[in-house]
């Protein structure tokens, strides 16, 4: 079998790290850091990324499966957490596809040359619901079905992200106009507040999934040597293009006028305006950006749904729910996952505007997606205590001690993102009381619905 060599490792980690929309979300002060966003892209690569991604490698190697996460907390905890960090999994995803769905949104009416759809949050709740249950019908026919959307969903992040930077160069060194934004010892250094709080924790969850990658260690050439080398590296990269993006964007816009679900956008709007293009370059990078997105979406609506109804015990769901079609897709559960991803659109409703419902899936994404990361963390810390990984392919670092502490840093990473997502951030008692209603409610009835559904298992078996 044909190894993977160095430089496509680092590339397929830079394609499943970096995400365009999180410059917008950092860098907004509306649920954002403001400047202060550009030295905490570095500083959570070295603290968190590079540690997590290396211990998932350990992992990988140690019980390599395409379970990932269930395999590995189930070797350190049994059955019942490996259920659990699955569960965490899948539900987290709800919340991705959600967000997910109202900045496509936001990405057609601006593709359209109609961002005033926008001013209306419910026609672009409706819209990204009959987007969504589209996705959802085409996914359960299989990806062979829907290969042509991945194919075009190439453009990516990546070329929107080149275009960002090109232009704000283009605007502060050869239009000569001054940066929107003043870059200074004061406000690069986050200012402690609700804002804050949320935005570091969605930088954290913007750093997730060195689990996907560590899946490929037994096919790497040479991985004791290269699997490190490529996440430091990526680190690196994905790091610089965070930090160039976010002064490019800052370059651009103040920081007080930059929205999480339009920044992008409305950034390369003002840079096109600045250097005589027309408006025809926002459409075009609001069509690749929302291209990438169905790409991307029709992936991956199906397969945490295999991940979750393919590794629990059989009997913890019912046969109907379990039930794969001719292609291998549990069709019902993707339709119950669609009525639930539904219903959380249709709740975000309540809140004032887009940018606020755009806002609070992606903080309630970062929510859900660390809860799976603190068992798969603490799984790790119990597997290297009680010495279970024997004769690895690659190994995070030969002191035992050295591994334990690394992934106690990582815990508490993980452990203050979780509170920070539920810091009060609202303009108002009433609307912070639905958020918090939403983001503390939501991450419990996440949590104790599985554990309750593992009670309900254990019954069942032993009756």
């Amino acid at each position: 079998m044909k190894k993977i060599k160095l430089k496509t490792l680092i590339l397929v980690n830079i394609s499943a790290l970096f995400g365009i929309r999180w410059i917008a979300k950092s860098t907004s002060d509306s649920f954002g850091l403001g400047v202060a966003a550009i030295p905490m892209w570095f500083i959570f690569a070295l603290l968190f990324f590079v540690p997590q991604a290396l211990i998932c490698a350990e992992l990988s190697s140690a019980y390599p499966s395409d379970s990932g996460m269930y395999v590995w907390v189930k070797a350190a905890f049994g059955e019942k957490w490996g259920f659990m960090v699955s569960w965490l999994n899948w539900t987290s995803k709800l919340f991705w596809y959600a967000s997910f769905m109202t900045f496509f949104t936001v990405n057609i009416a601006y593709m359209i040359g109609k961002p005033e759809i926008l001013e209306n949050k419910y026609l672009t709740v409706a819209i990204a619901v009959i987007v969504f249950v589209t996705l959802s019908i085409l996914s359960i026919n299989g990806l062979a079905k829907v290969k042509f959307l991945t194919g075009l969903g190439a453009f990516g992040s990546m070329i929107p992200a080149a275009i960002l930077i090109i232009l704000a160069v283009v605007t502060v060194f050869a239009v000569g106009a001054e940066p929107a934004s003043s870059y200074t010892l004061q406000t690069l250094t986050p200012k402690m507040n609700g804002n804050t709080l949320v935005a570091i924790s969605a930088i954290i969850f913007g750093y997730t999934g060195g689990e996907v990658v560590a899946n490929f260690v037994t096919e790497i050439e040479n991985p004791r040597k290269n699997y490190p080398k490529a996440i430091l590296l990526s680190a690196v990269l994905v790091g610089i293009i965070y930090v160039i993006g976010s002064i490019a964007i800052t370059s651009l816009m103040p920081t007080s006028e930059i929205k999480a679900s339009t920044g992008i956008l409305d950034a390369i709007s003002i840079g096109a305006q600045n250097v005589g293009i027309g408006s025809w370059l926002v459409r075009l990078v609001a069509l690749g950006i929302s291209v990438s997105i169905l790409g991307a979406t029709v992936i991956y609506i199906a397969s945490p749904i295999k991940m979750l109804f393919g590794s629990v015990p059989e009997g913890m769901f019912g046969k109907k729910l379990t039930e794969m079609n001719e292609v291998g897709i549990p069709k019902k559960a993707v339709y119950l996952q669609t009525a639930i991803v539904s219903l959380l659109l249709v709740a975000t409703s309540l809140f004032p505007g887009v940018d606020a419902i755009y806002n609070i899936l992606v903080t309630m994404t970062a929510l859900t997606a660390l809860f799976p990361y603190v068992i798969l963390i603490l799984a790790y810390i119990e597997i290297k205590k009680k010495d279970m990984i024997k004769d690895p392919v690659y190994i995070f670092n030969d002191n035992k001690n050295i591994c334990i502490n690394i992934a106690r840093i990582v815990l508490f990473l993980c452990v203050i993102g979780i509170i920070f997502t539920c810091s009060p951030i609202m303009g108002d008692f009433k609307m912070n009381l639905i958020y918090e209603i939403e983001m503390i409610g939501g991450g419990l009835l996440v949590m104790l619905s599985g554990l309750w559904l593992w009670k309900k298992y254990e019954k069942r078996i032993q009756a």
